[in-house]
């Protein structure tokens, strides 16, 4: 089973909003077929080891990674292709929550004679998916908010160029990171202060750029210098709880998507919530807000983020004026607390 999780993460960047799937069929102990769902819309994990395998299949045993769907989508059922390829056992990582499934696979197998056993493996198959998971239990985006920081936590520099604090080691991770989310998001400050392209452009070897959302509260006017308004690096829609005729015309006419969304309980900002329900009604599964400081702040009050990535740098900015670059000596945990020692760089 460990190395169909292994298979079914080379589909990381190409299934969402499908799960990651990998299949290996067994027989007389030797590996006689192994399969990986490779992108939505095309064959399953289990079809690929089925046709590898050949005539090898029969009475073999099958190990996947998620309970085998039992509908037909843009695919045919893999319960039935399990049940026609006359496999004699199948041991599965955990249940599908997909509706359409839940169980209903599982059963579909069992009731055909196959001897299927559930559970291996569980807790990583899970974690592997666990934007999948929540898709399917919410119908909303997994999201994940991302900042770097000072020591003393200051999480950008007061000048207008916005300095990175962070190391390029963490900044090839959230491109890594970009790449596996269905889109990005930012807020107006953040847009009109650094003008970002919002692409992936280091740390990976195949790039997927997500669609990439900007938040506003009225949209007023569009500067036709802004990077995101080329839509060769990926898709753009703007949010925002109103919007200027001139504003409209101009989207209108660069064919930029906008979605008009209720205002929070303030009457000011949009409705979070809102929106998530909105992109996950698209089959946006996942979304990285990556700034500024009032959207994060804004994700976080009304508790919509699933799982933080904070990049804590070296360094002190206690006045954002001088920067004072320090040395980790050790980062420990105490109890629920995380102990971190630094000392002055260039010190004895």
């Amino acid at each position: 089973m460990q190395q169909a999780l292994i298979l079914a993460n080379r589909g990381r960047l190409t299934v969402s909003p499908n799960p990651m799937v990998g299949c290996i069929i067994v027989k007389n102990g030797q590996i006689v077929g192994e399969g990986w769902h490779q992108k939505a819309g095309q064959p399953h994990a289990e079809i690929y080891a089925i046709k590898m395998a050949g005539e090898k299949v029969h009475g073999a045993t099958v190990y996947v990674t998620l309970e085998p769907c039992c509908h037909t989508g843009r695919t045919g059922p893999c319960t039935d292709a399990l049940i026609a390829a006359k496999v004699k056992r199948i041991v599965i990582a955990t249940f599908d929550p997909n509706p359409k499934v839940a169980g209903k696979g599982i059963a579909k197998l069992q009731e055909a004679g196959l001897k299927v056993e559930v559970g291996i493996l569980e807790k990583q198959a899970k974690q592997l998916n666990k934007i999948f998971f929540h898709y399917q239990q919410t119908r909303k985006p997994y999201v994940f908010a991302k900042w770097a920081m000072s020591l003393d936590g200051k999480i950008s520099v007061n000048n207008s160029d916005s300095k990175q604090i962070s190391s390029e080691a963490s900044r090839e991770y959230t491109h890594q990171t970009r790449n596996i989310c269905d889109a990005i998001v930012i807020g107006k400050n953040t847009l009109l202060r650094d003008n970002p392209k919002l692409d992936v452009r280091v740390g990976v070897s195949e790039i997927v750029n997500p669609i990439r959302f900007v938040v506003f509260s009225k949209l007023t006017k569009i500067d036709s210098n802004w990077h995101i308004l080329d839509q060769k690096i990926a898709k753009t829609i703007f949010v925002c709880t109103d919007i200027s005729s001139e504003a409209e015309e101009k989207l209108n006419s660069l064919n930029i998507d906008f979605w008009l969304l209720p205002a929070a309980g303030d009457g000011r900002k949009v409705f979070l919530e809102k929106f998530l329900e909105k992109a996950g009604s698209v089959r946006i599964s996942s979304v990285l807000i990556e700034g500024g400081k009032g959207l994060l702040n804004d994700f976080i009050n009304q508790k919509l983020v699933d799982e933080f990535m904070v990049y804590i740098s070296p360094v002190l900015i206690a006045d954002f004026e001088n920067k004072q670059k320090l040395i980790f000596n050790s980062v420990g945990r105490l109890d629920k607390d995380i102990l971190v020692s630094a000392k002055v760089k260039g010190d004895n």
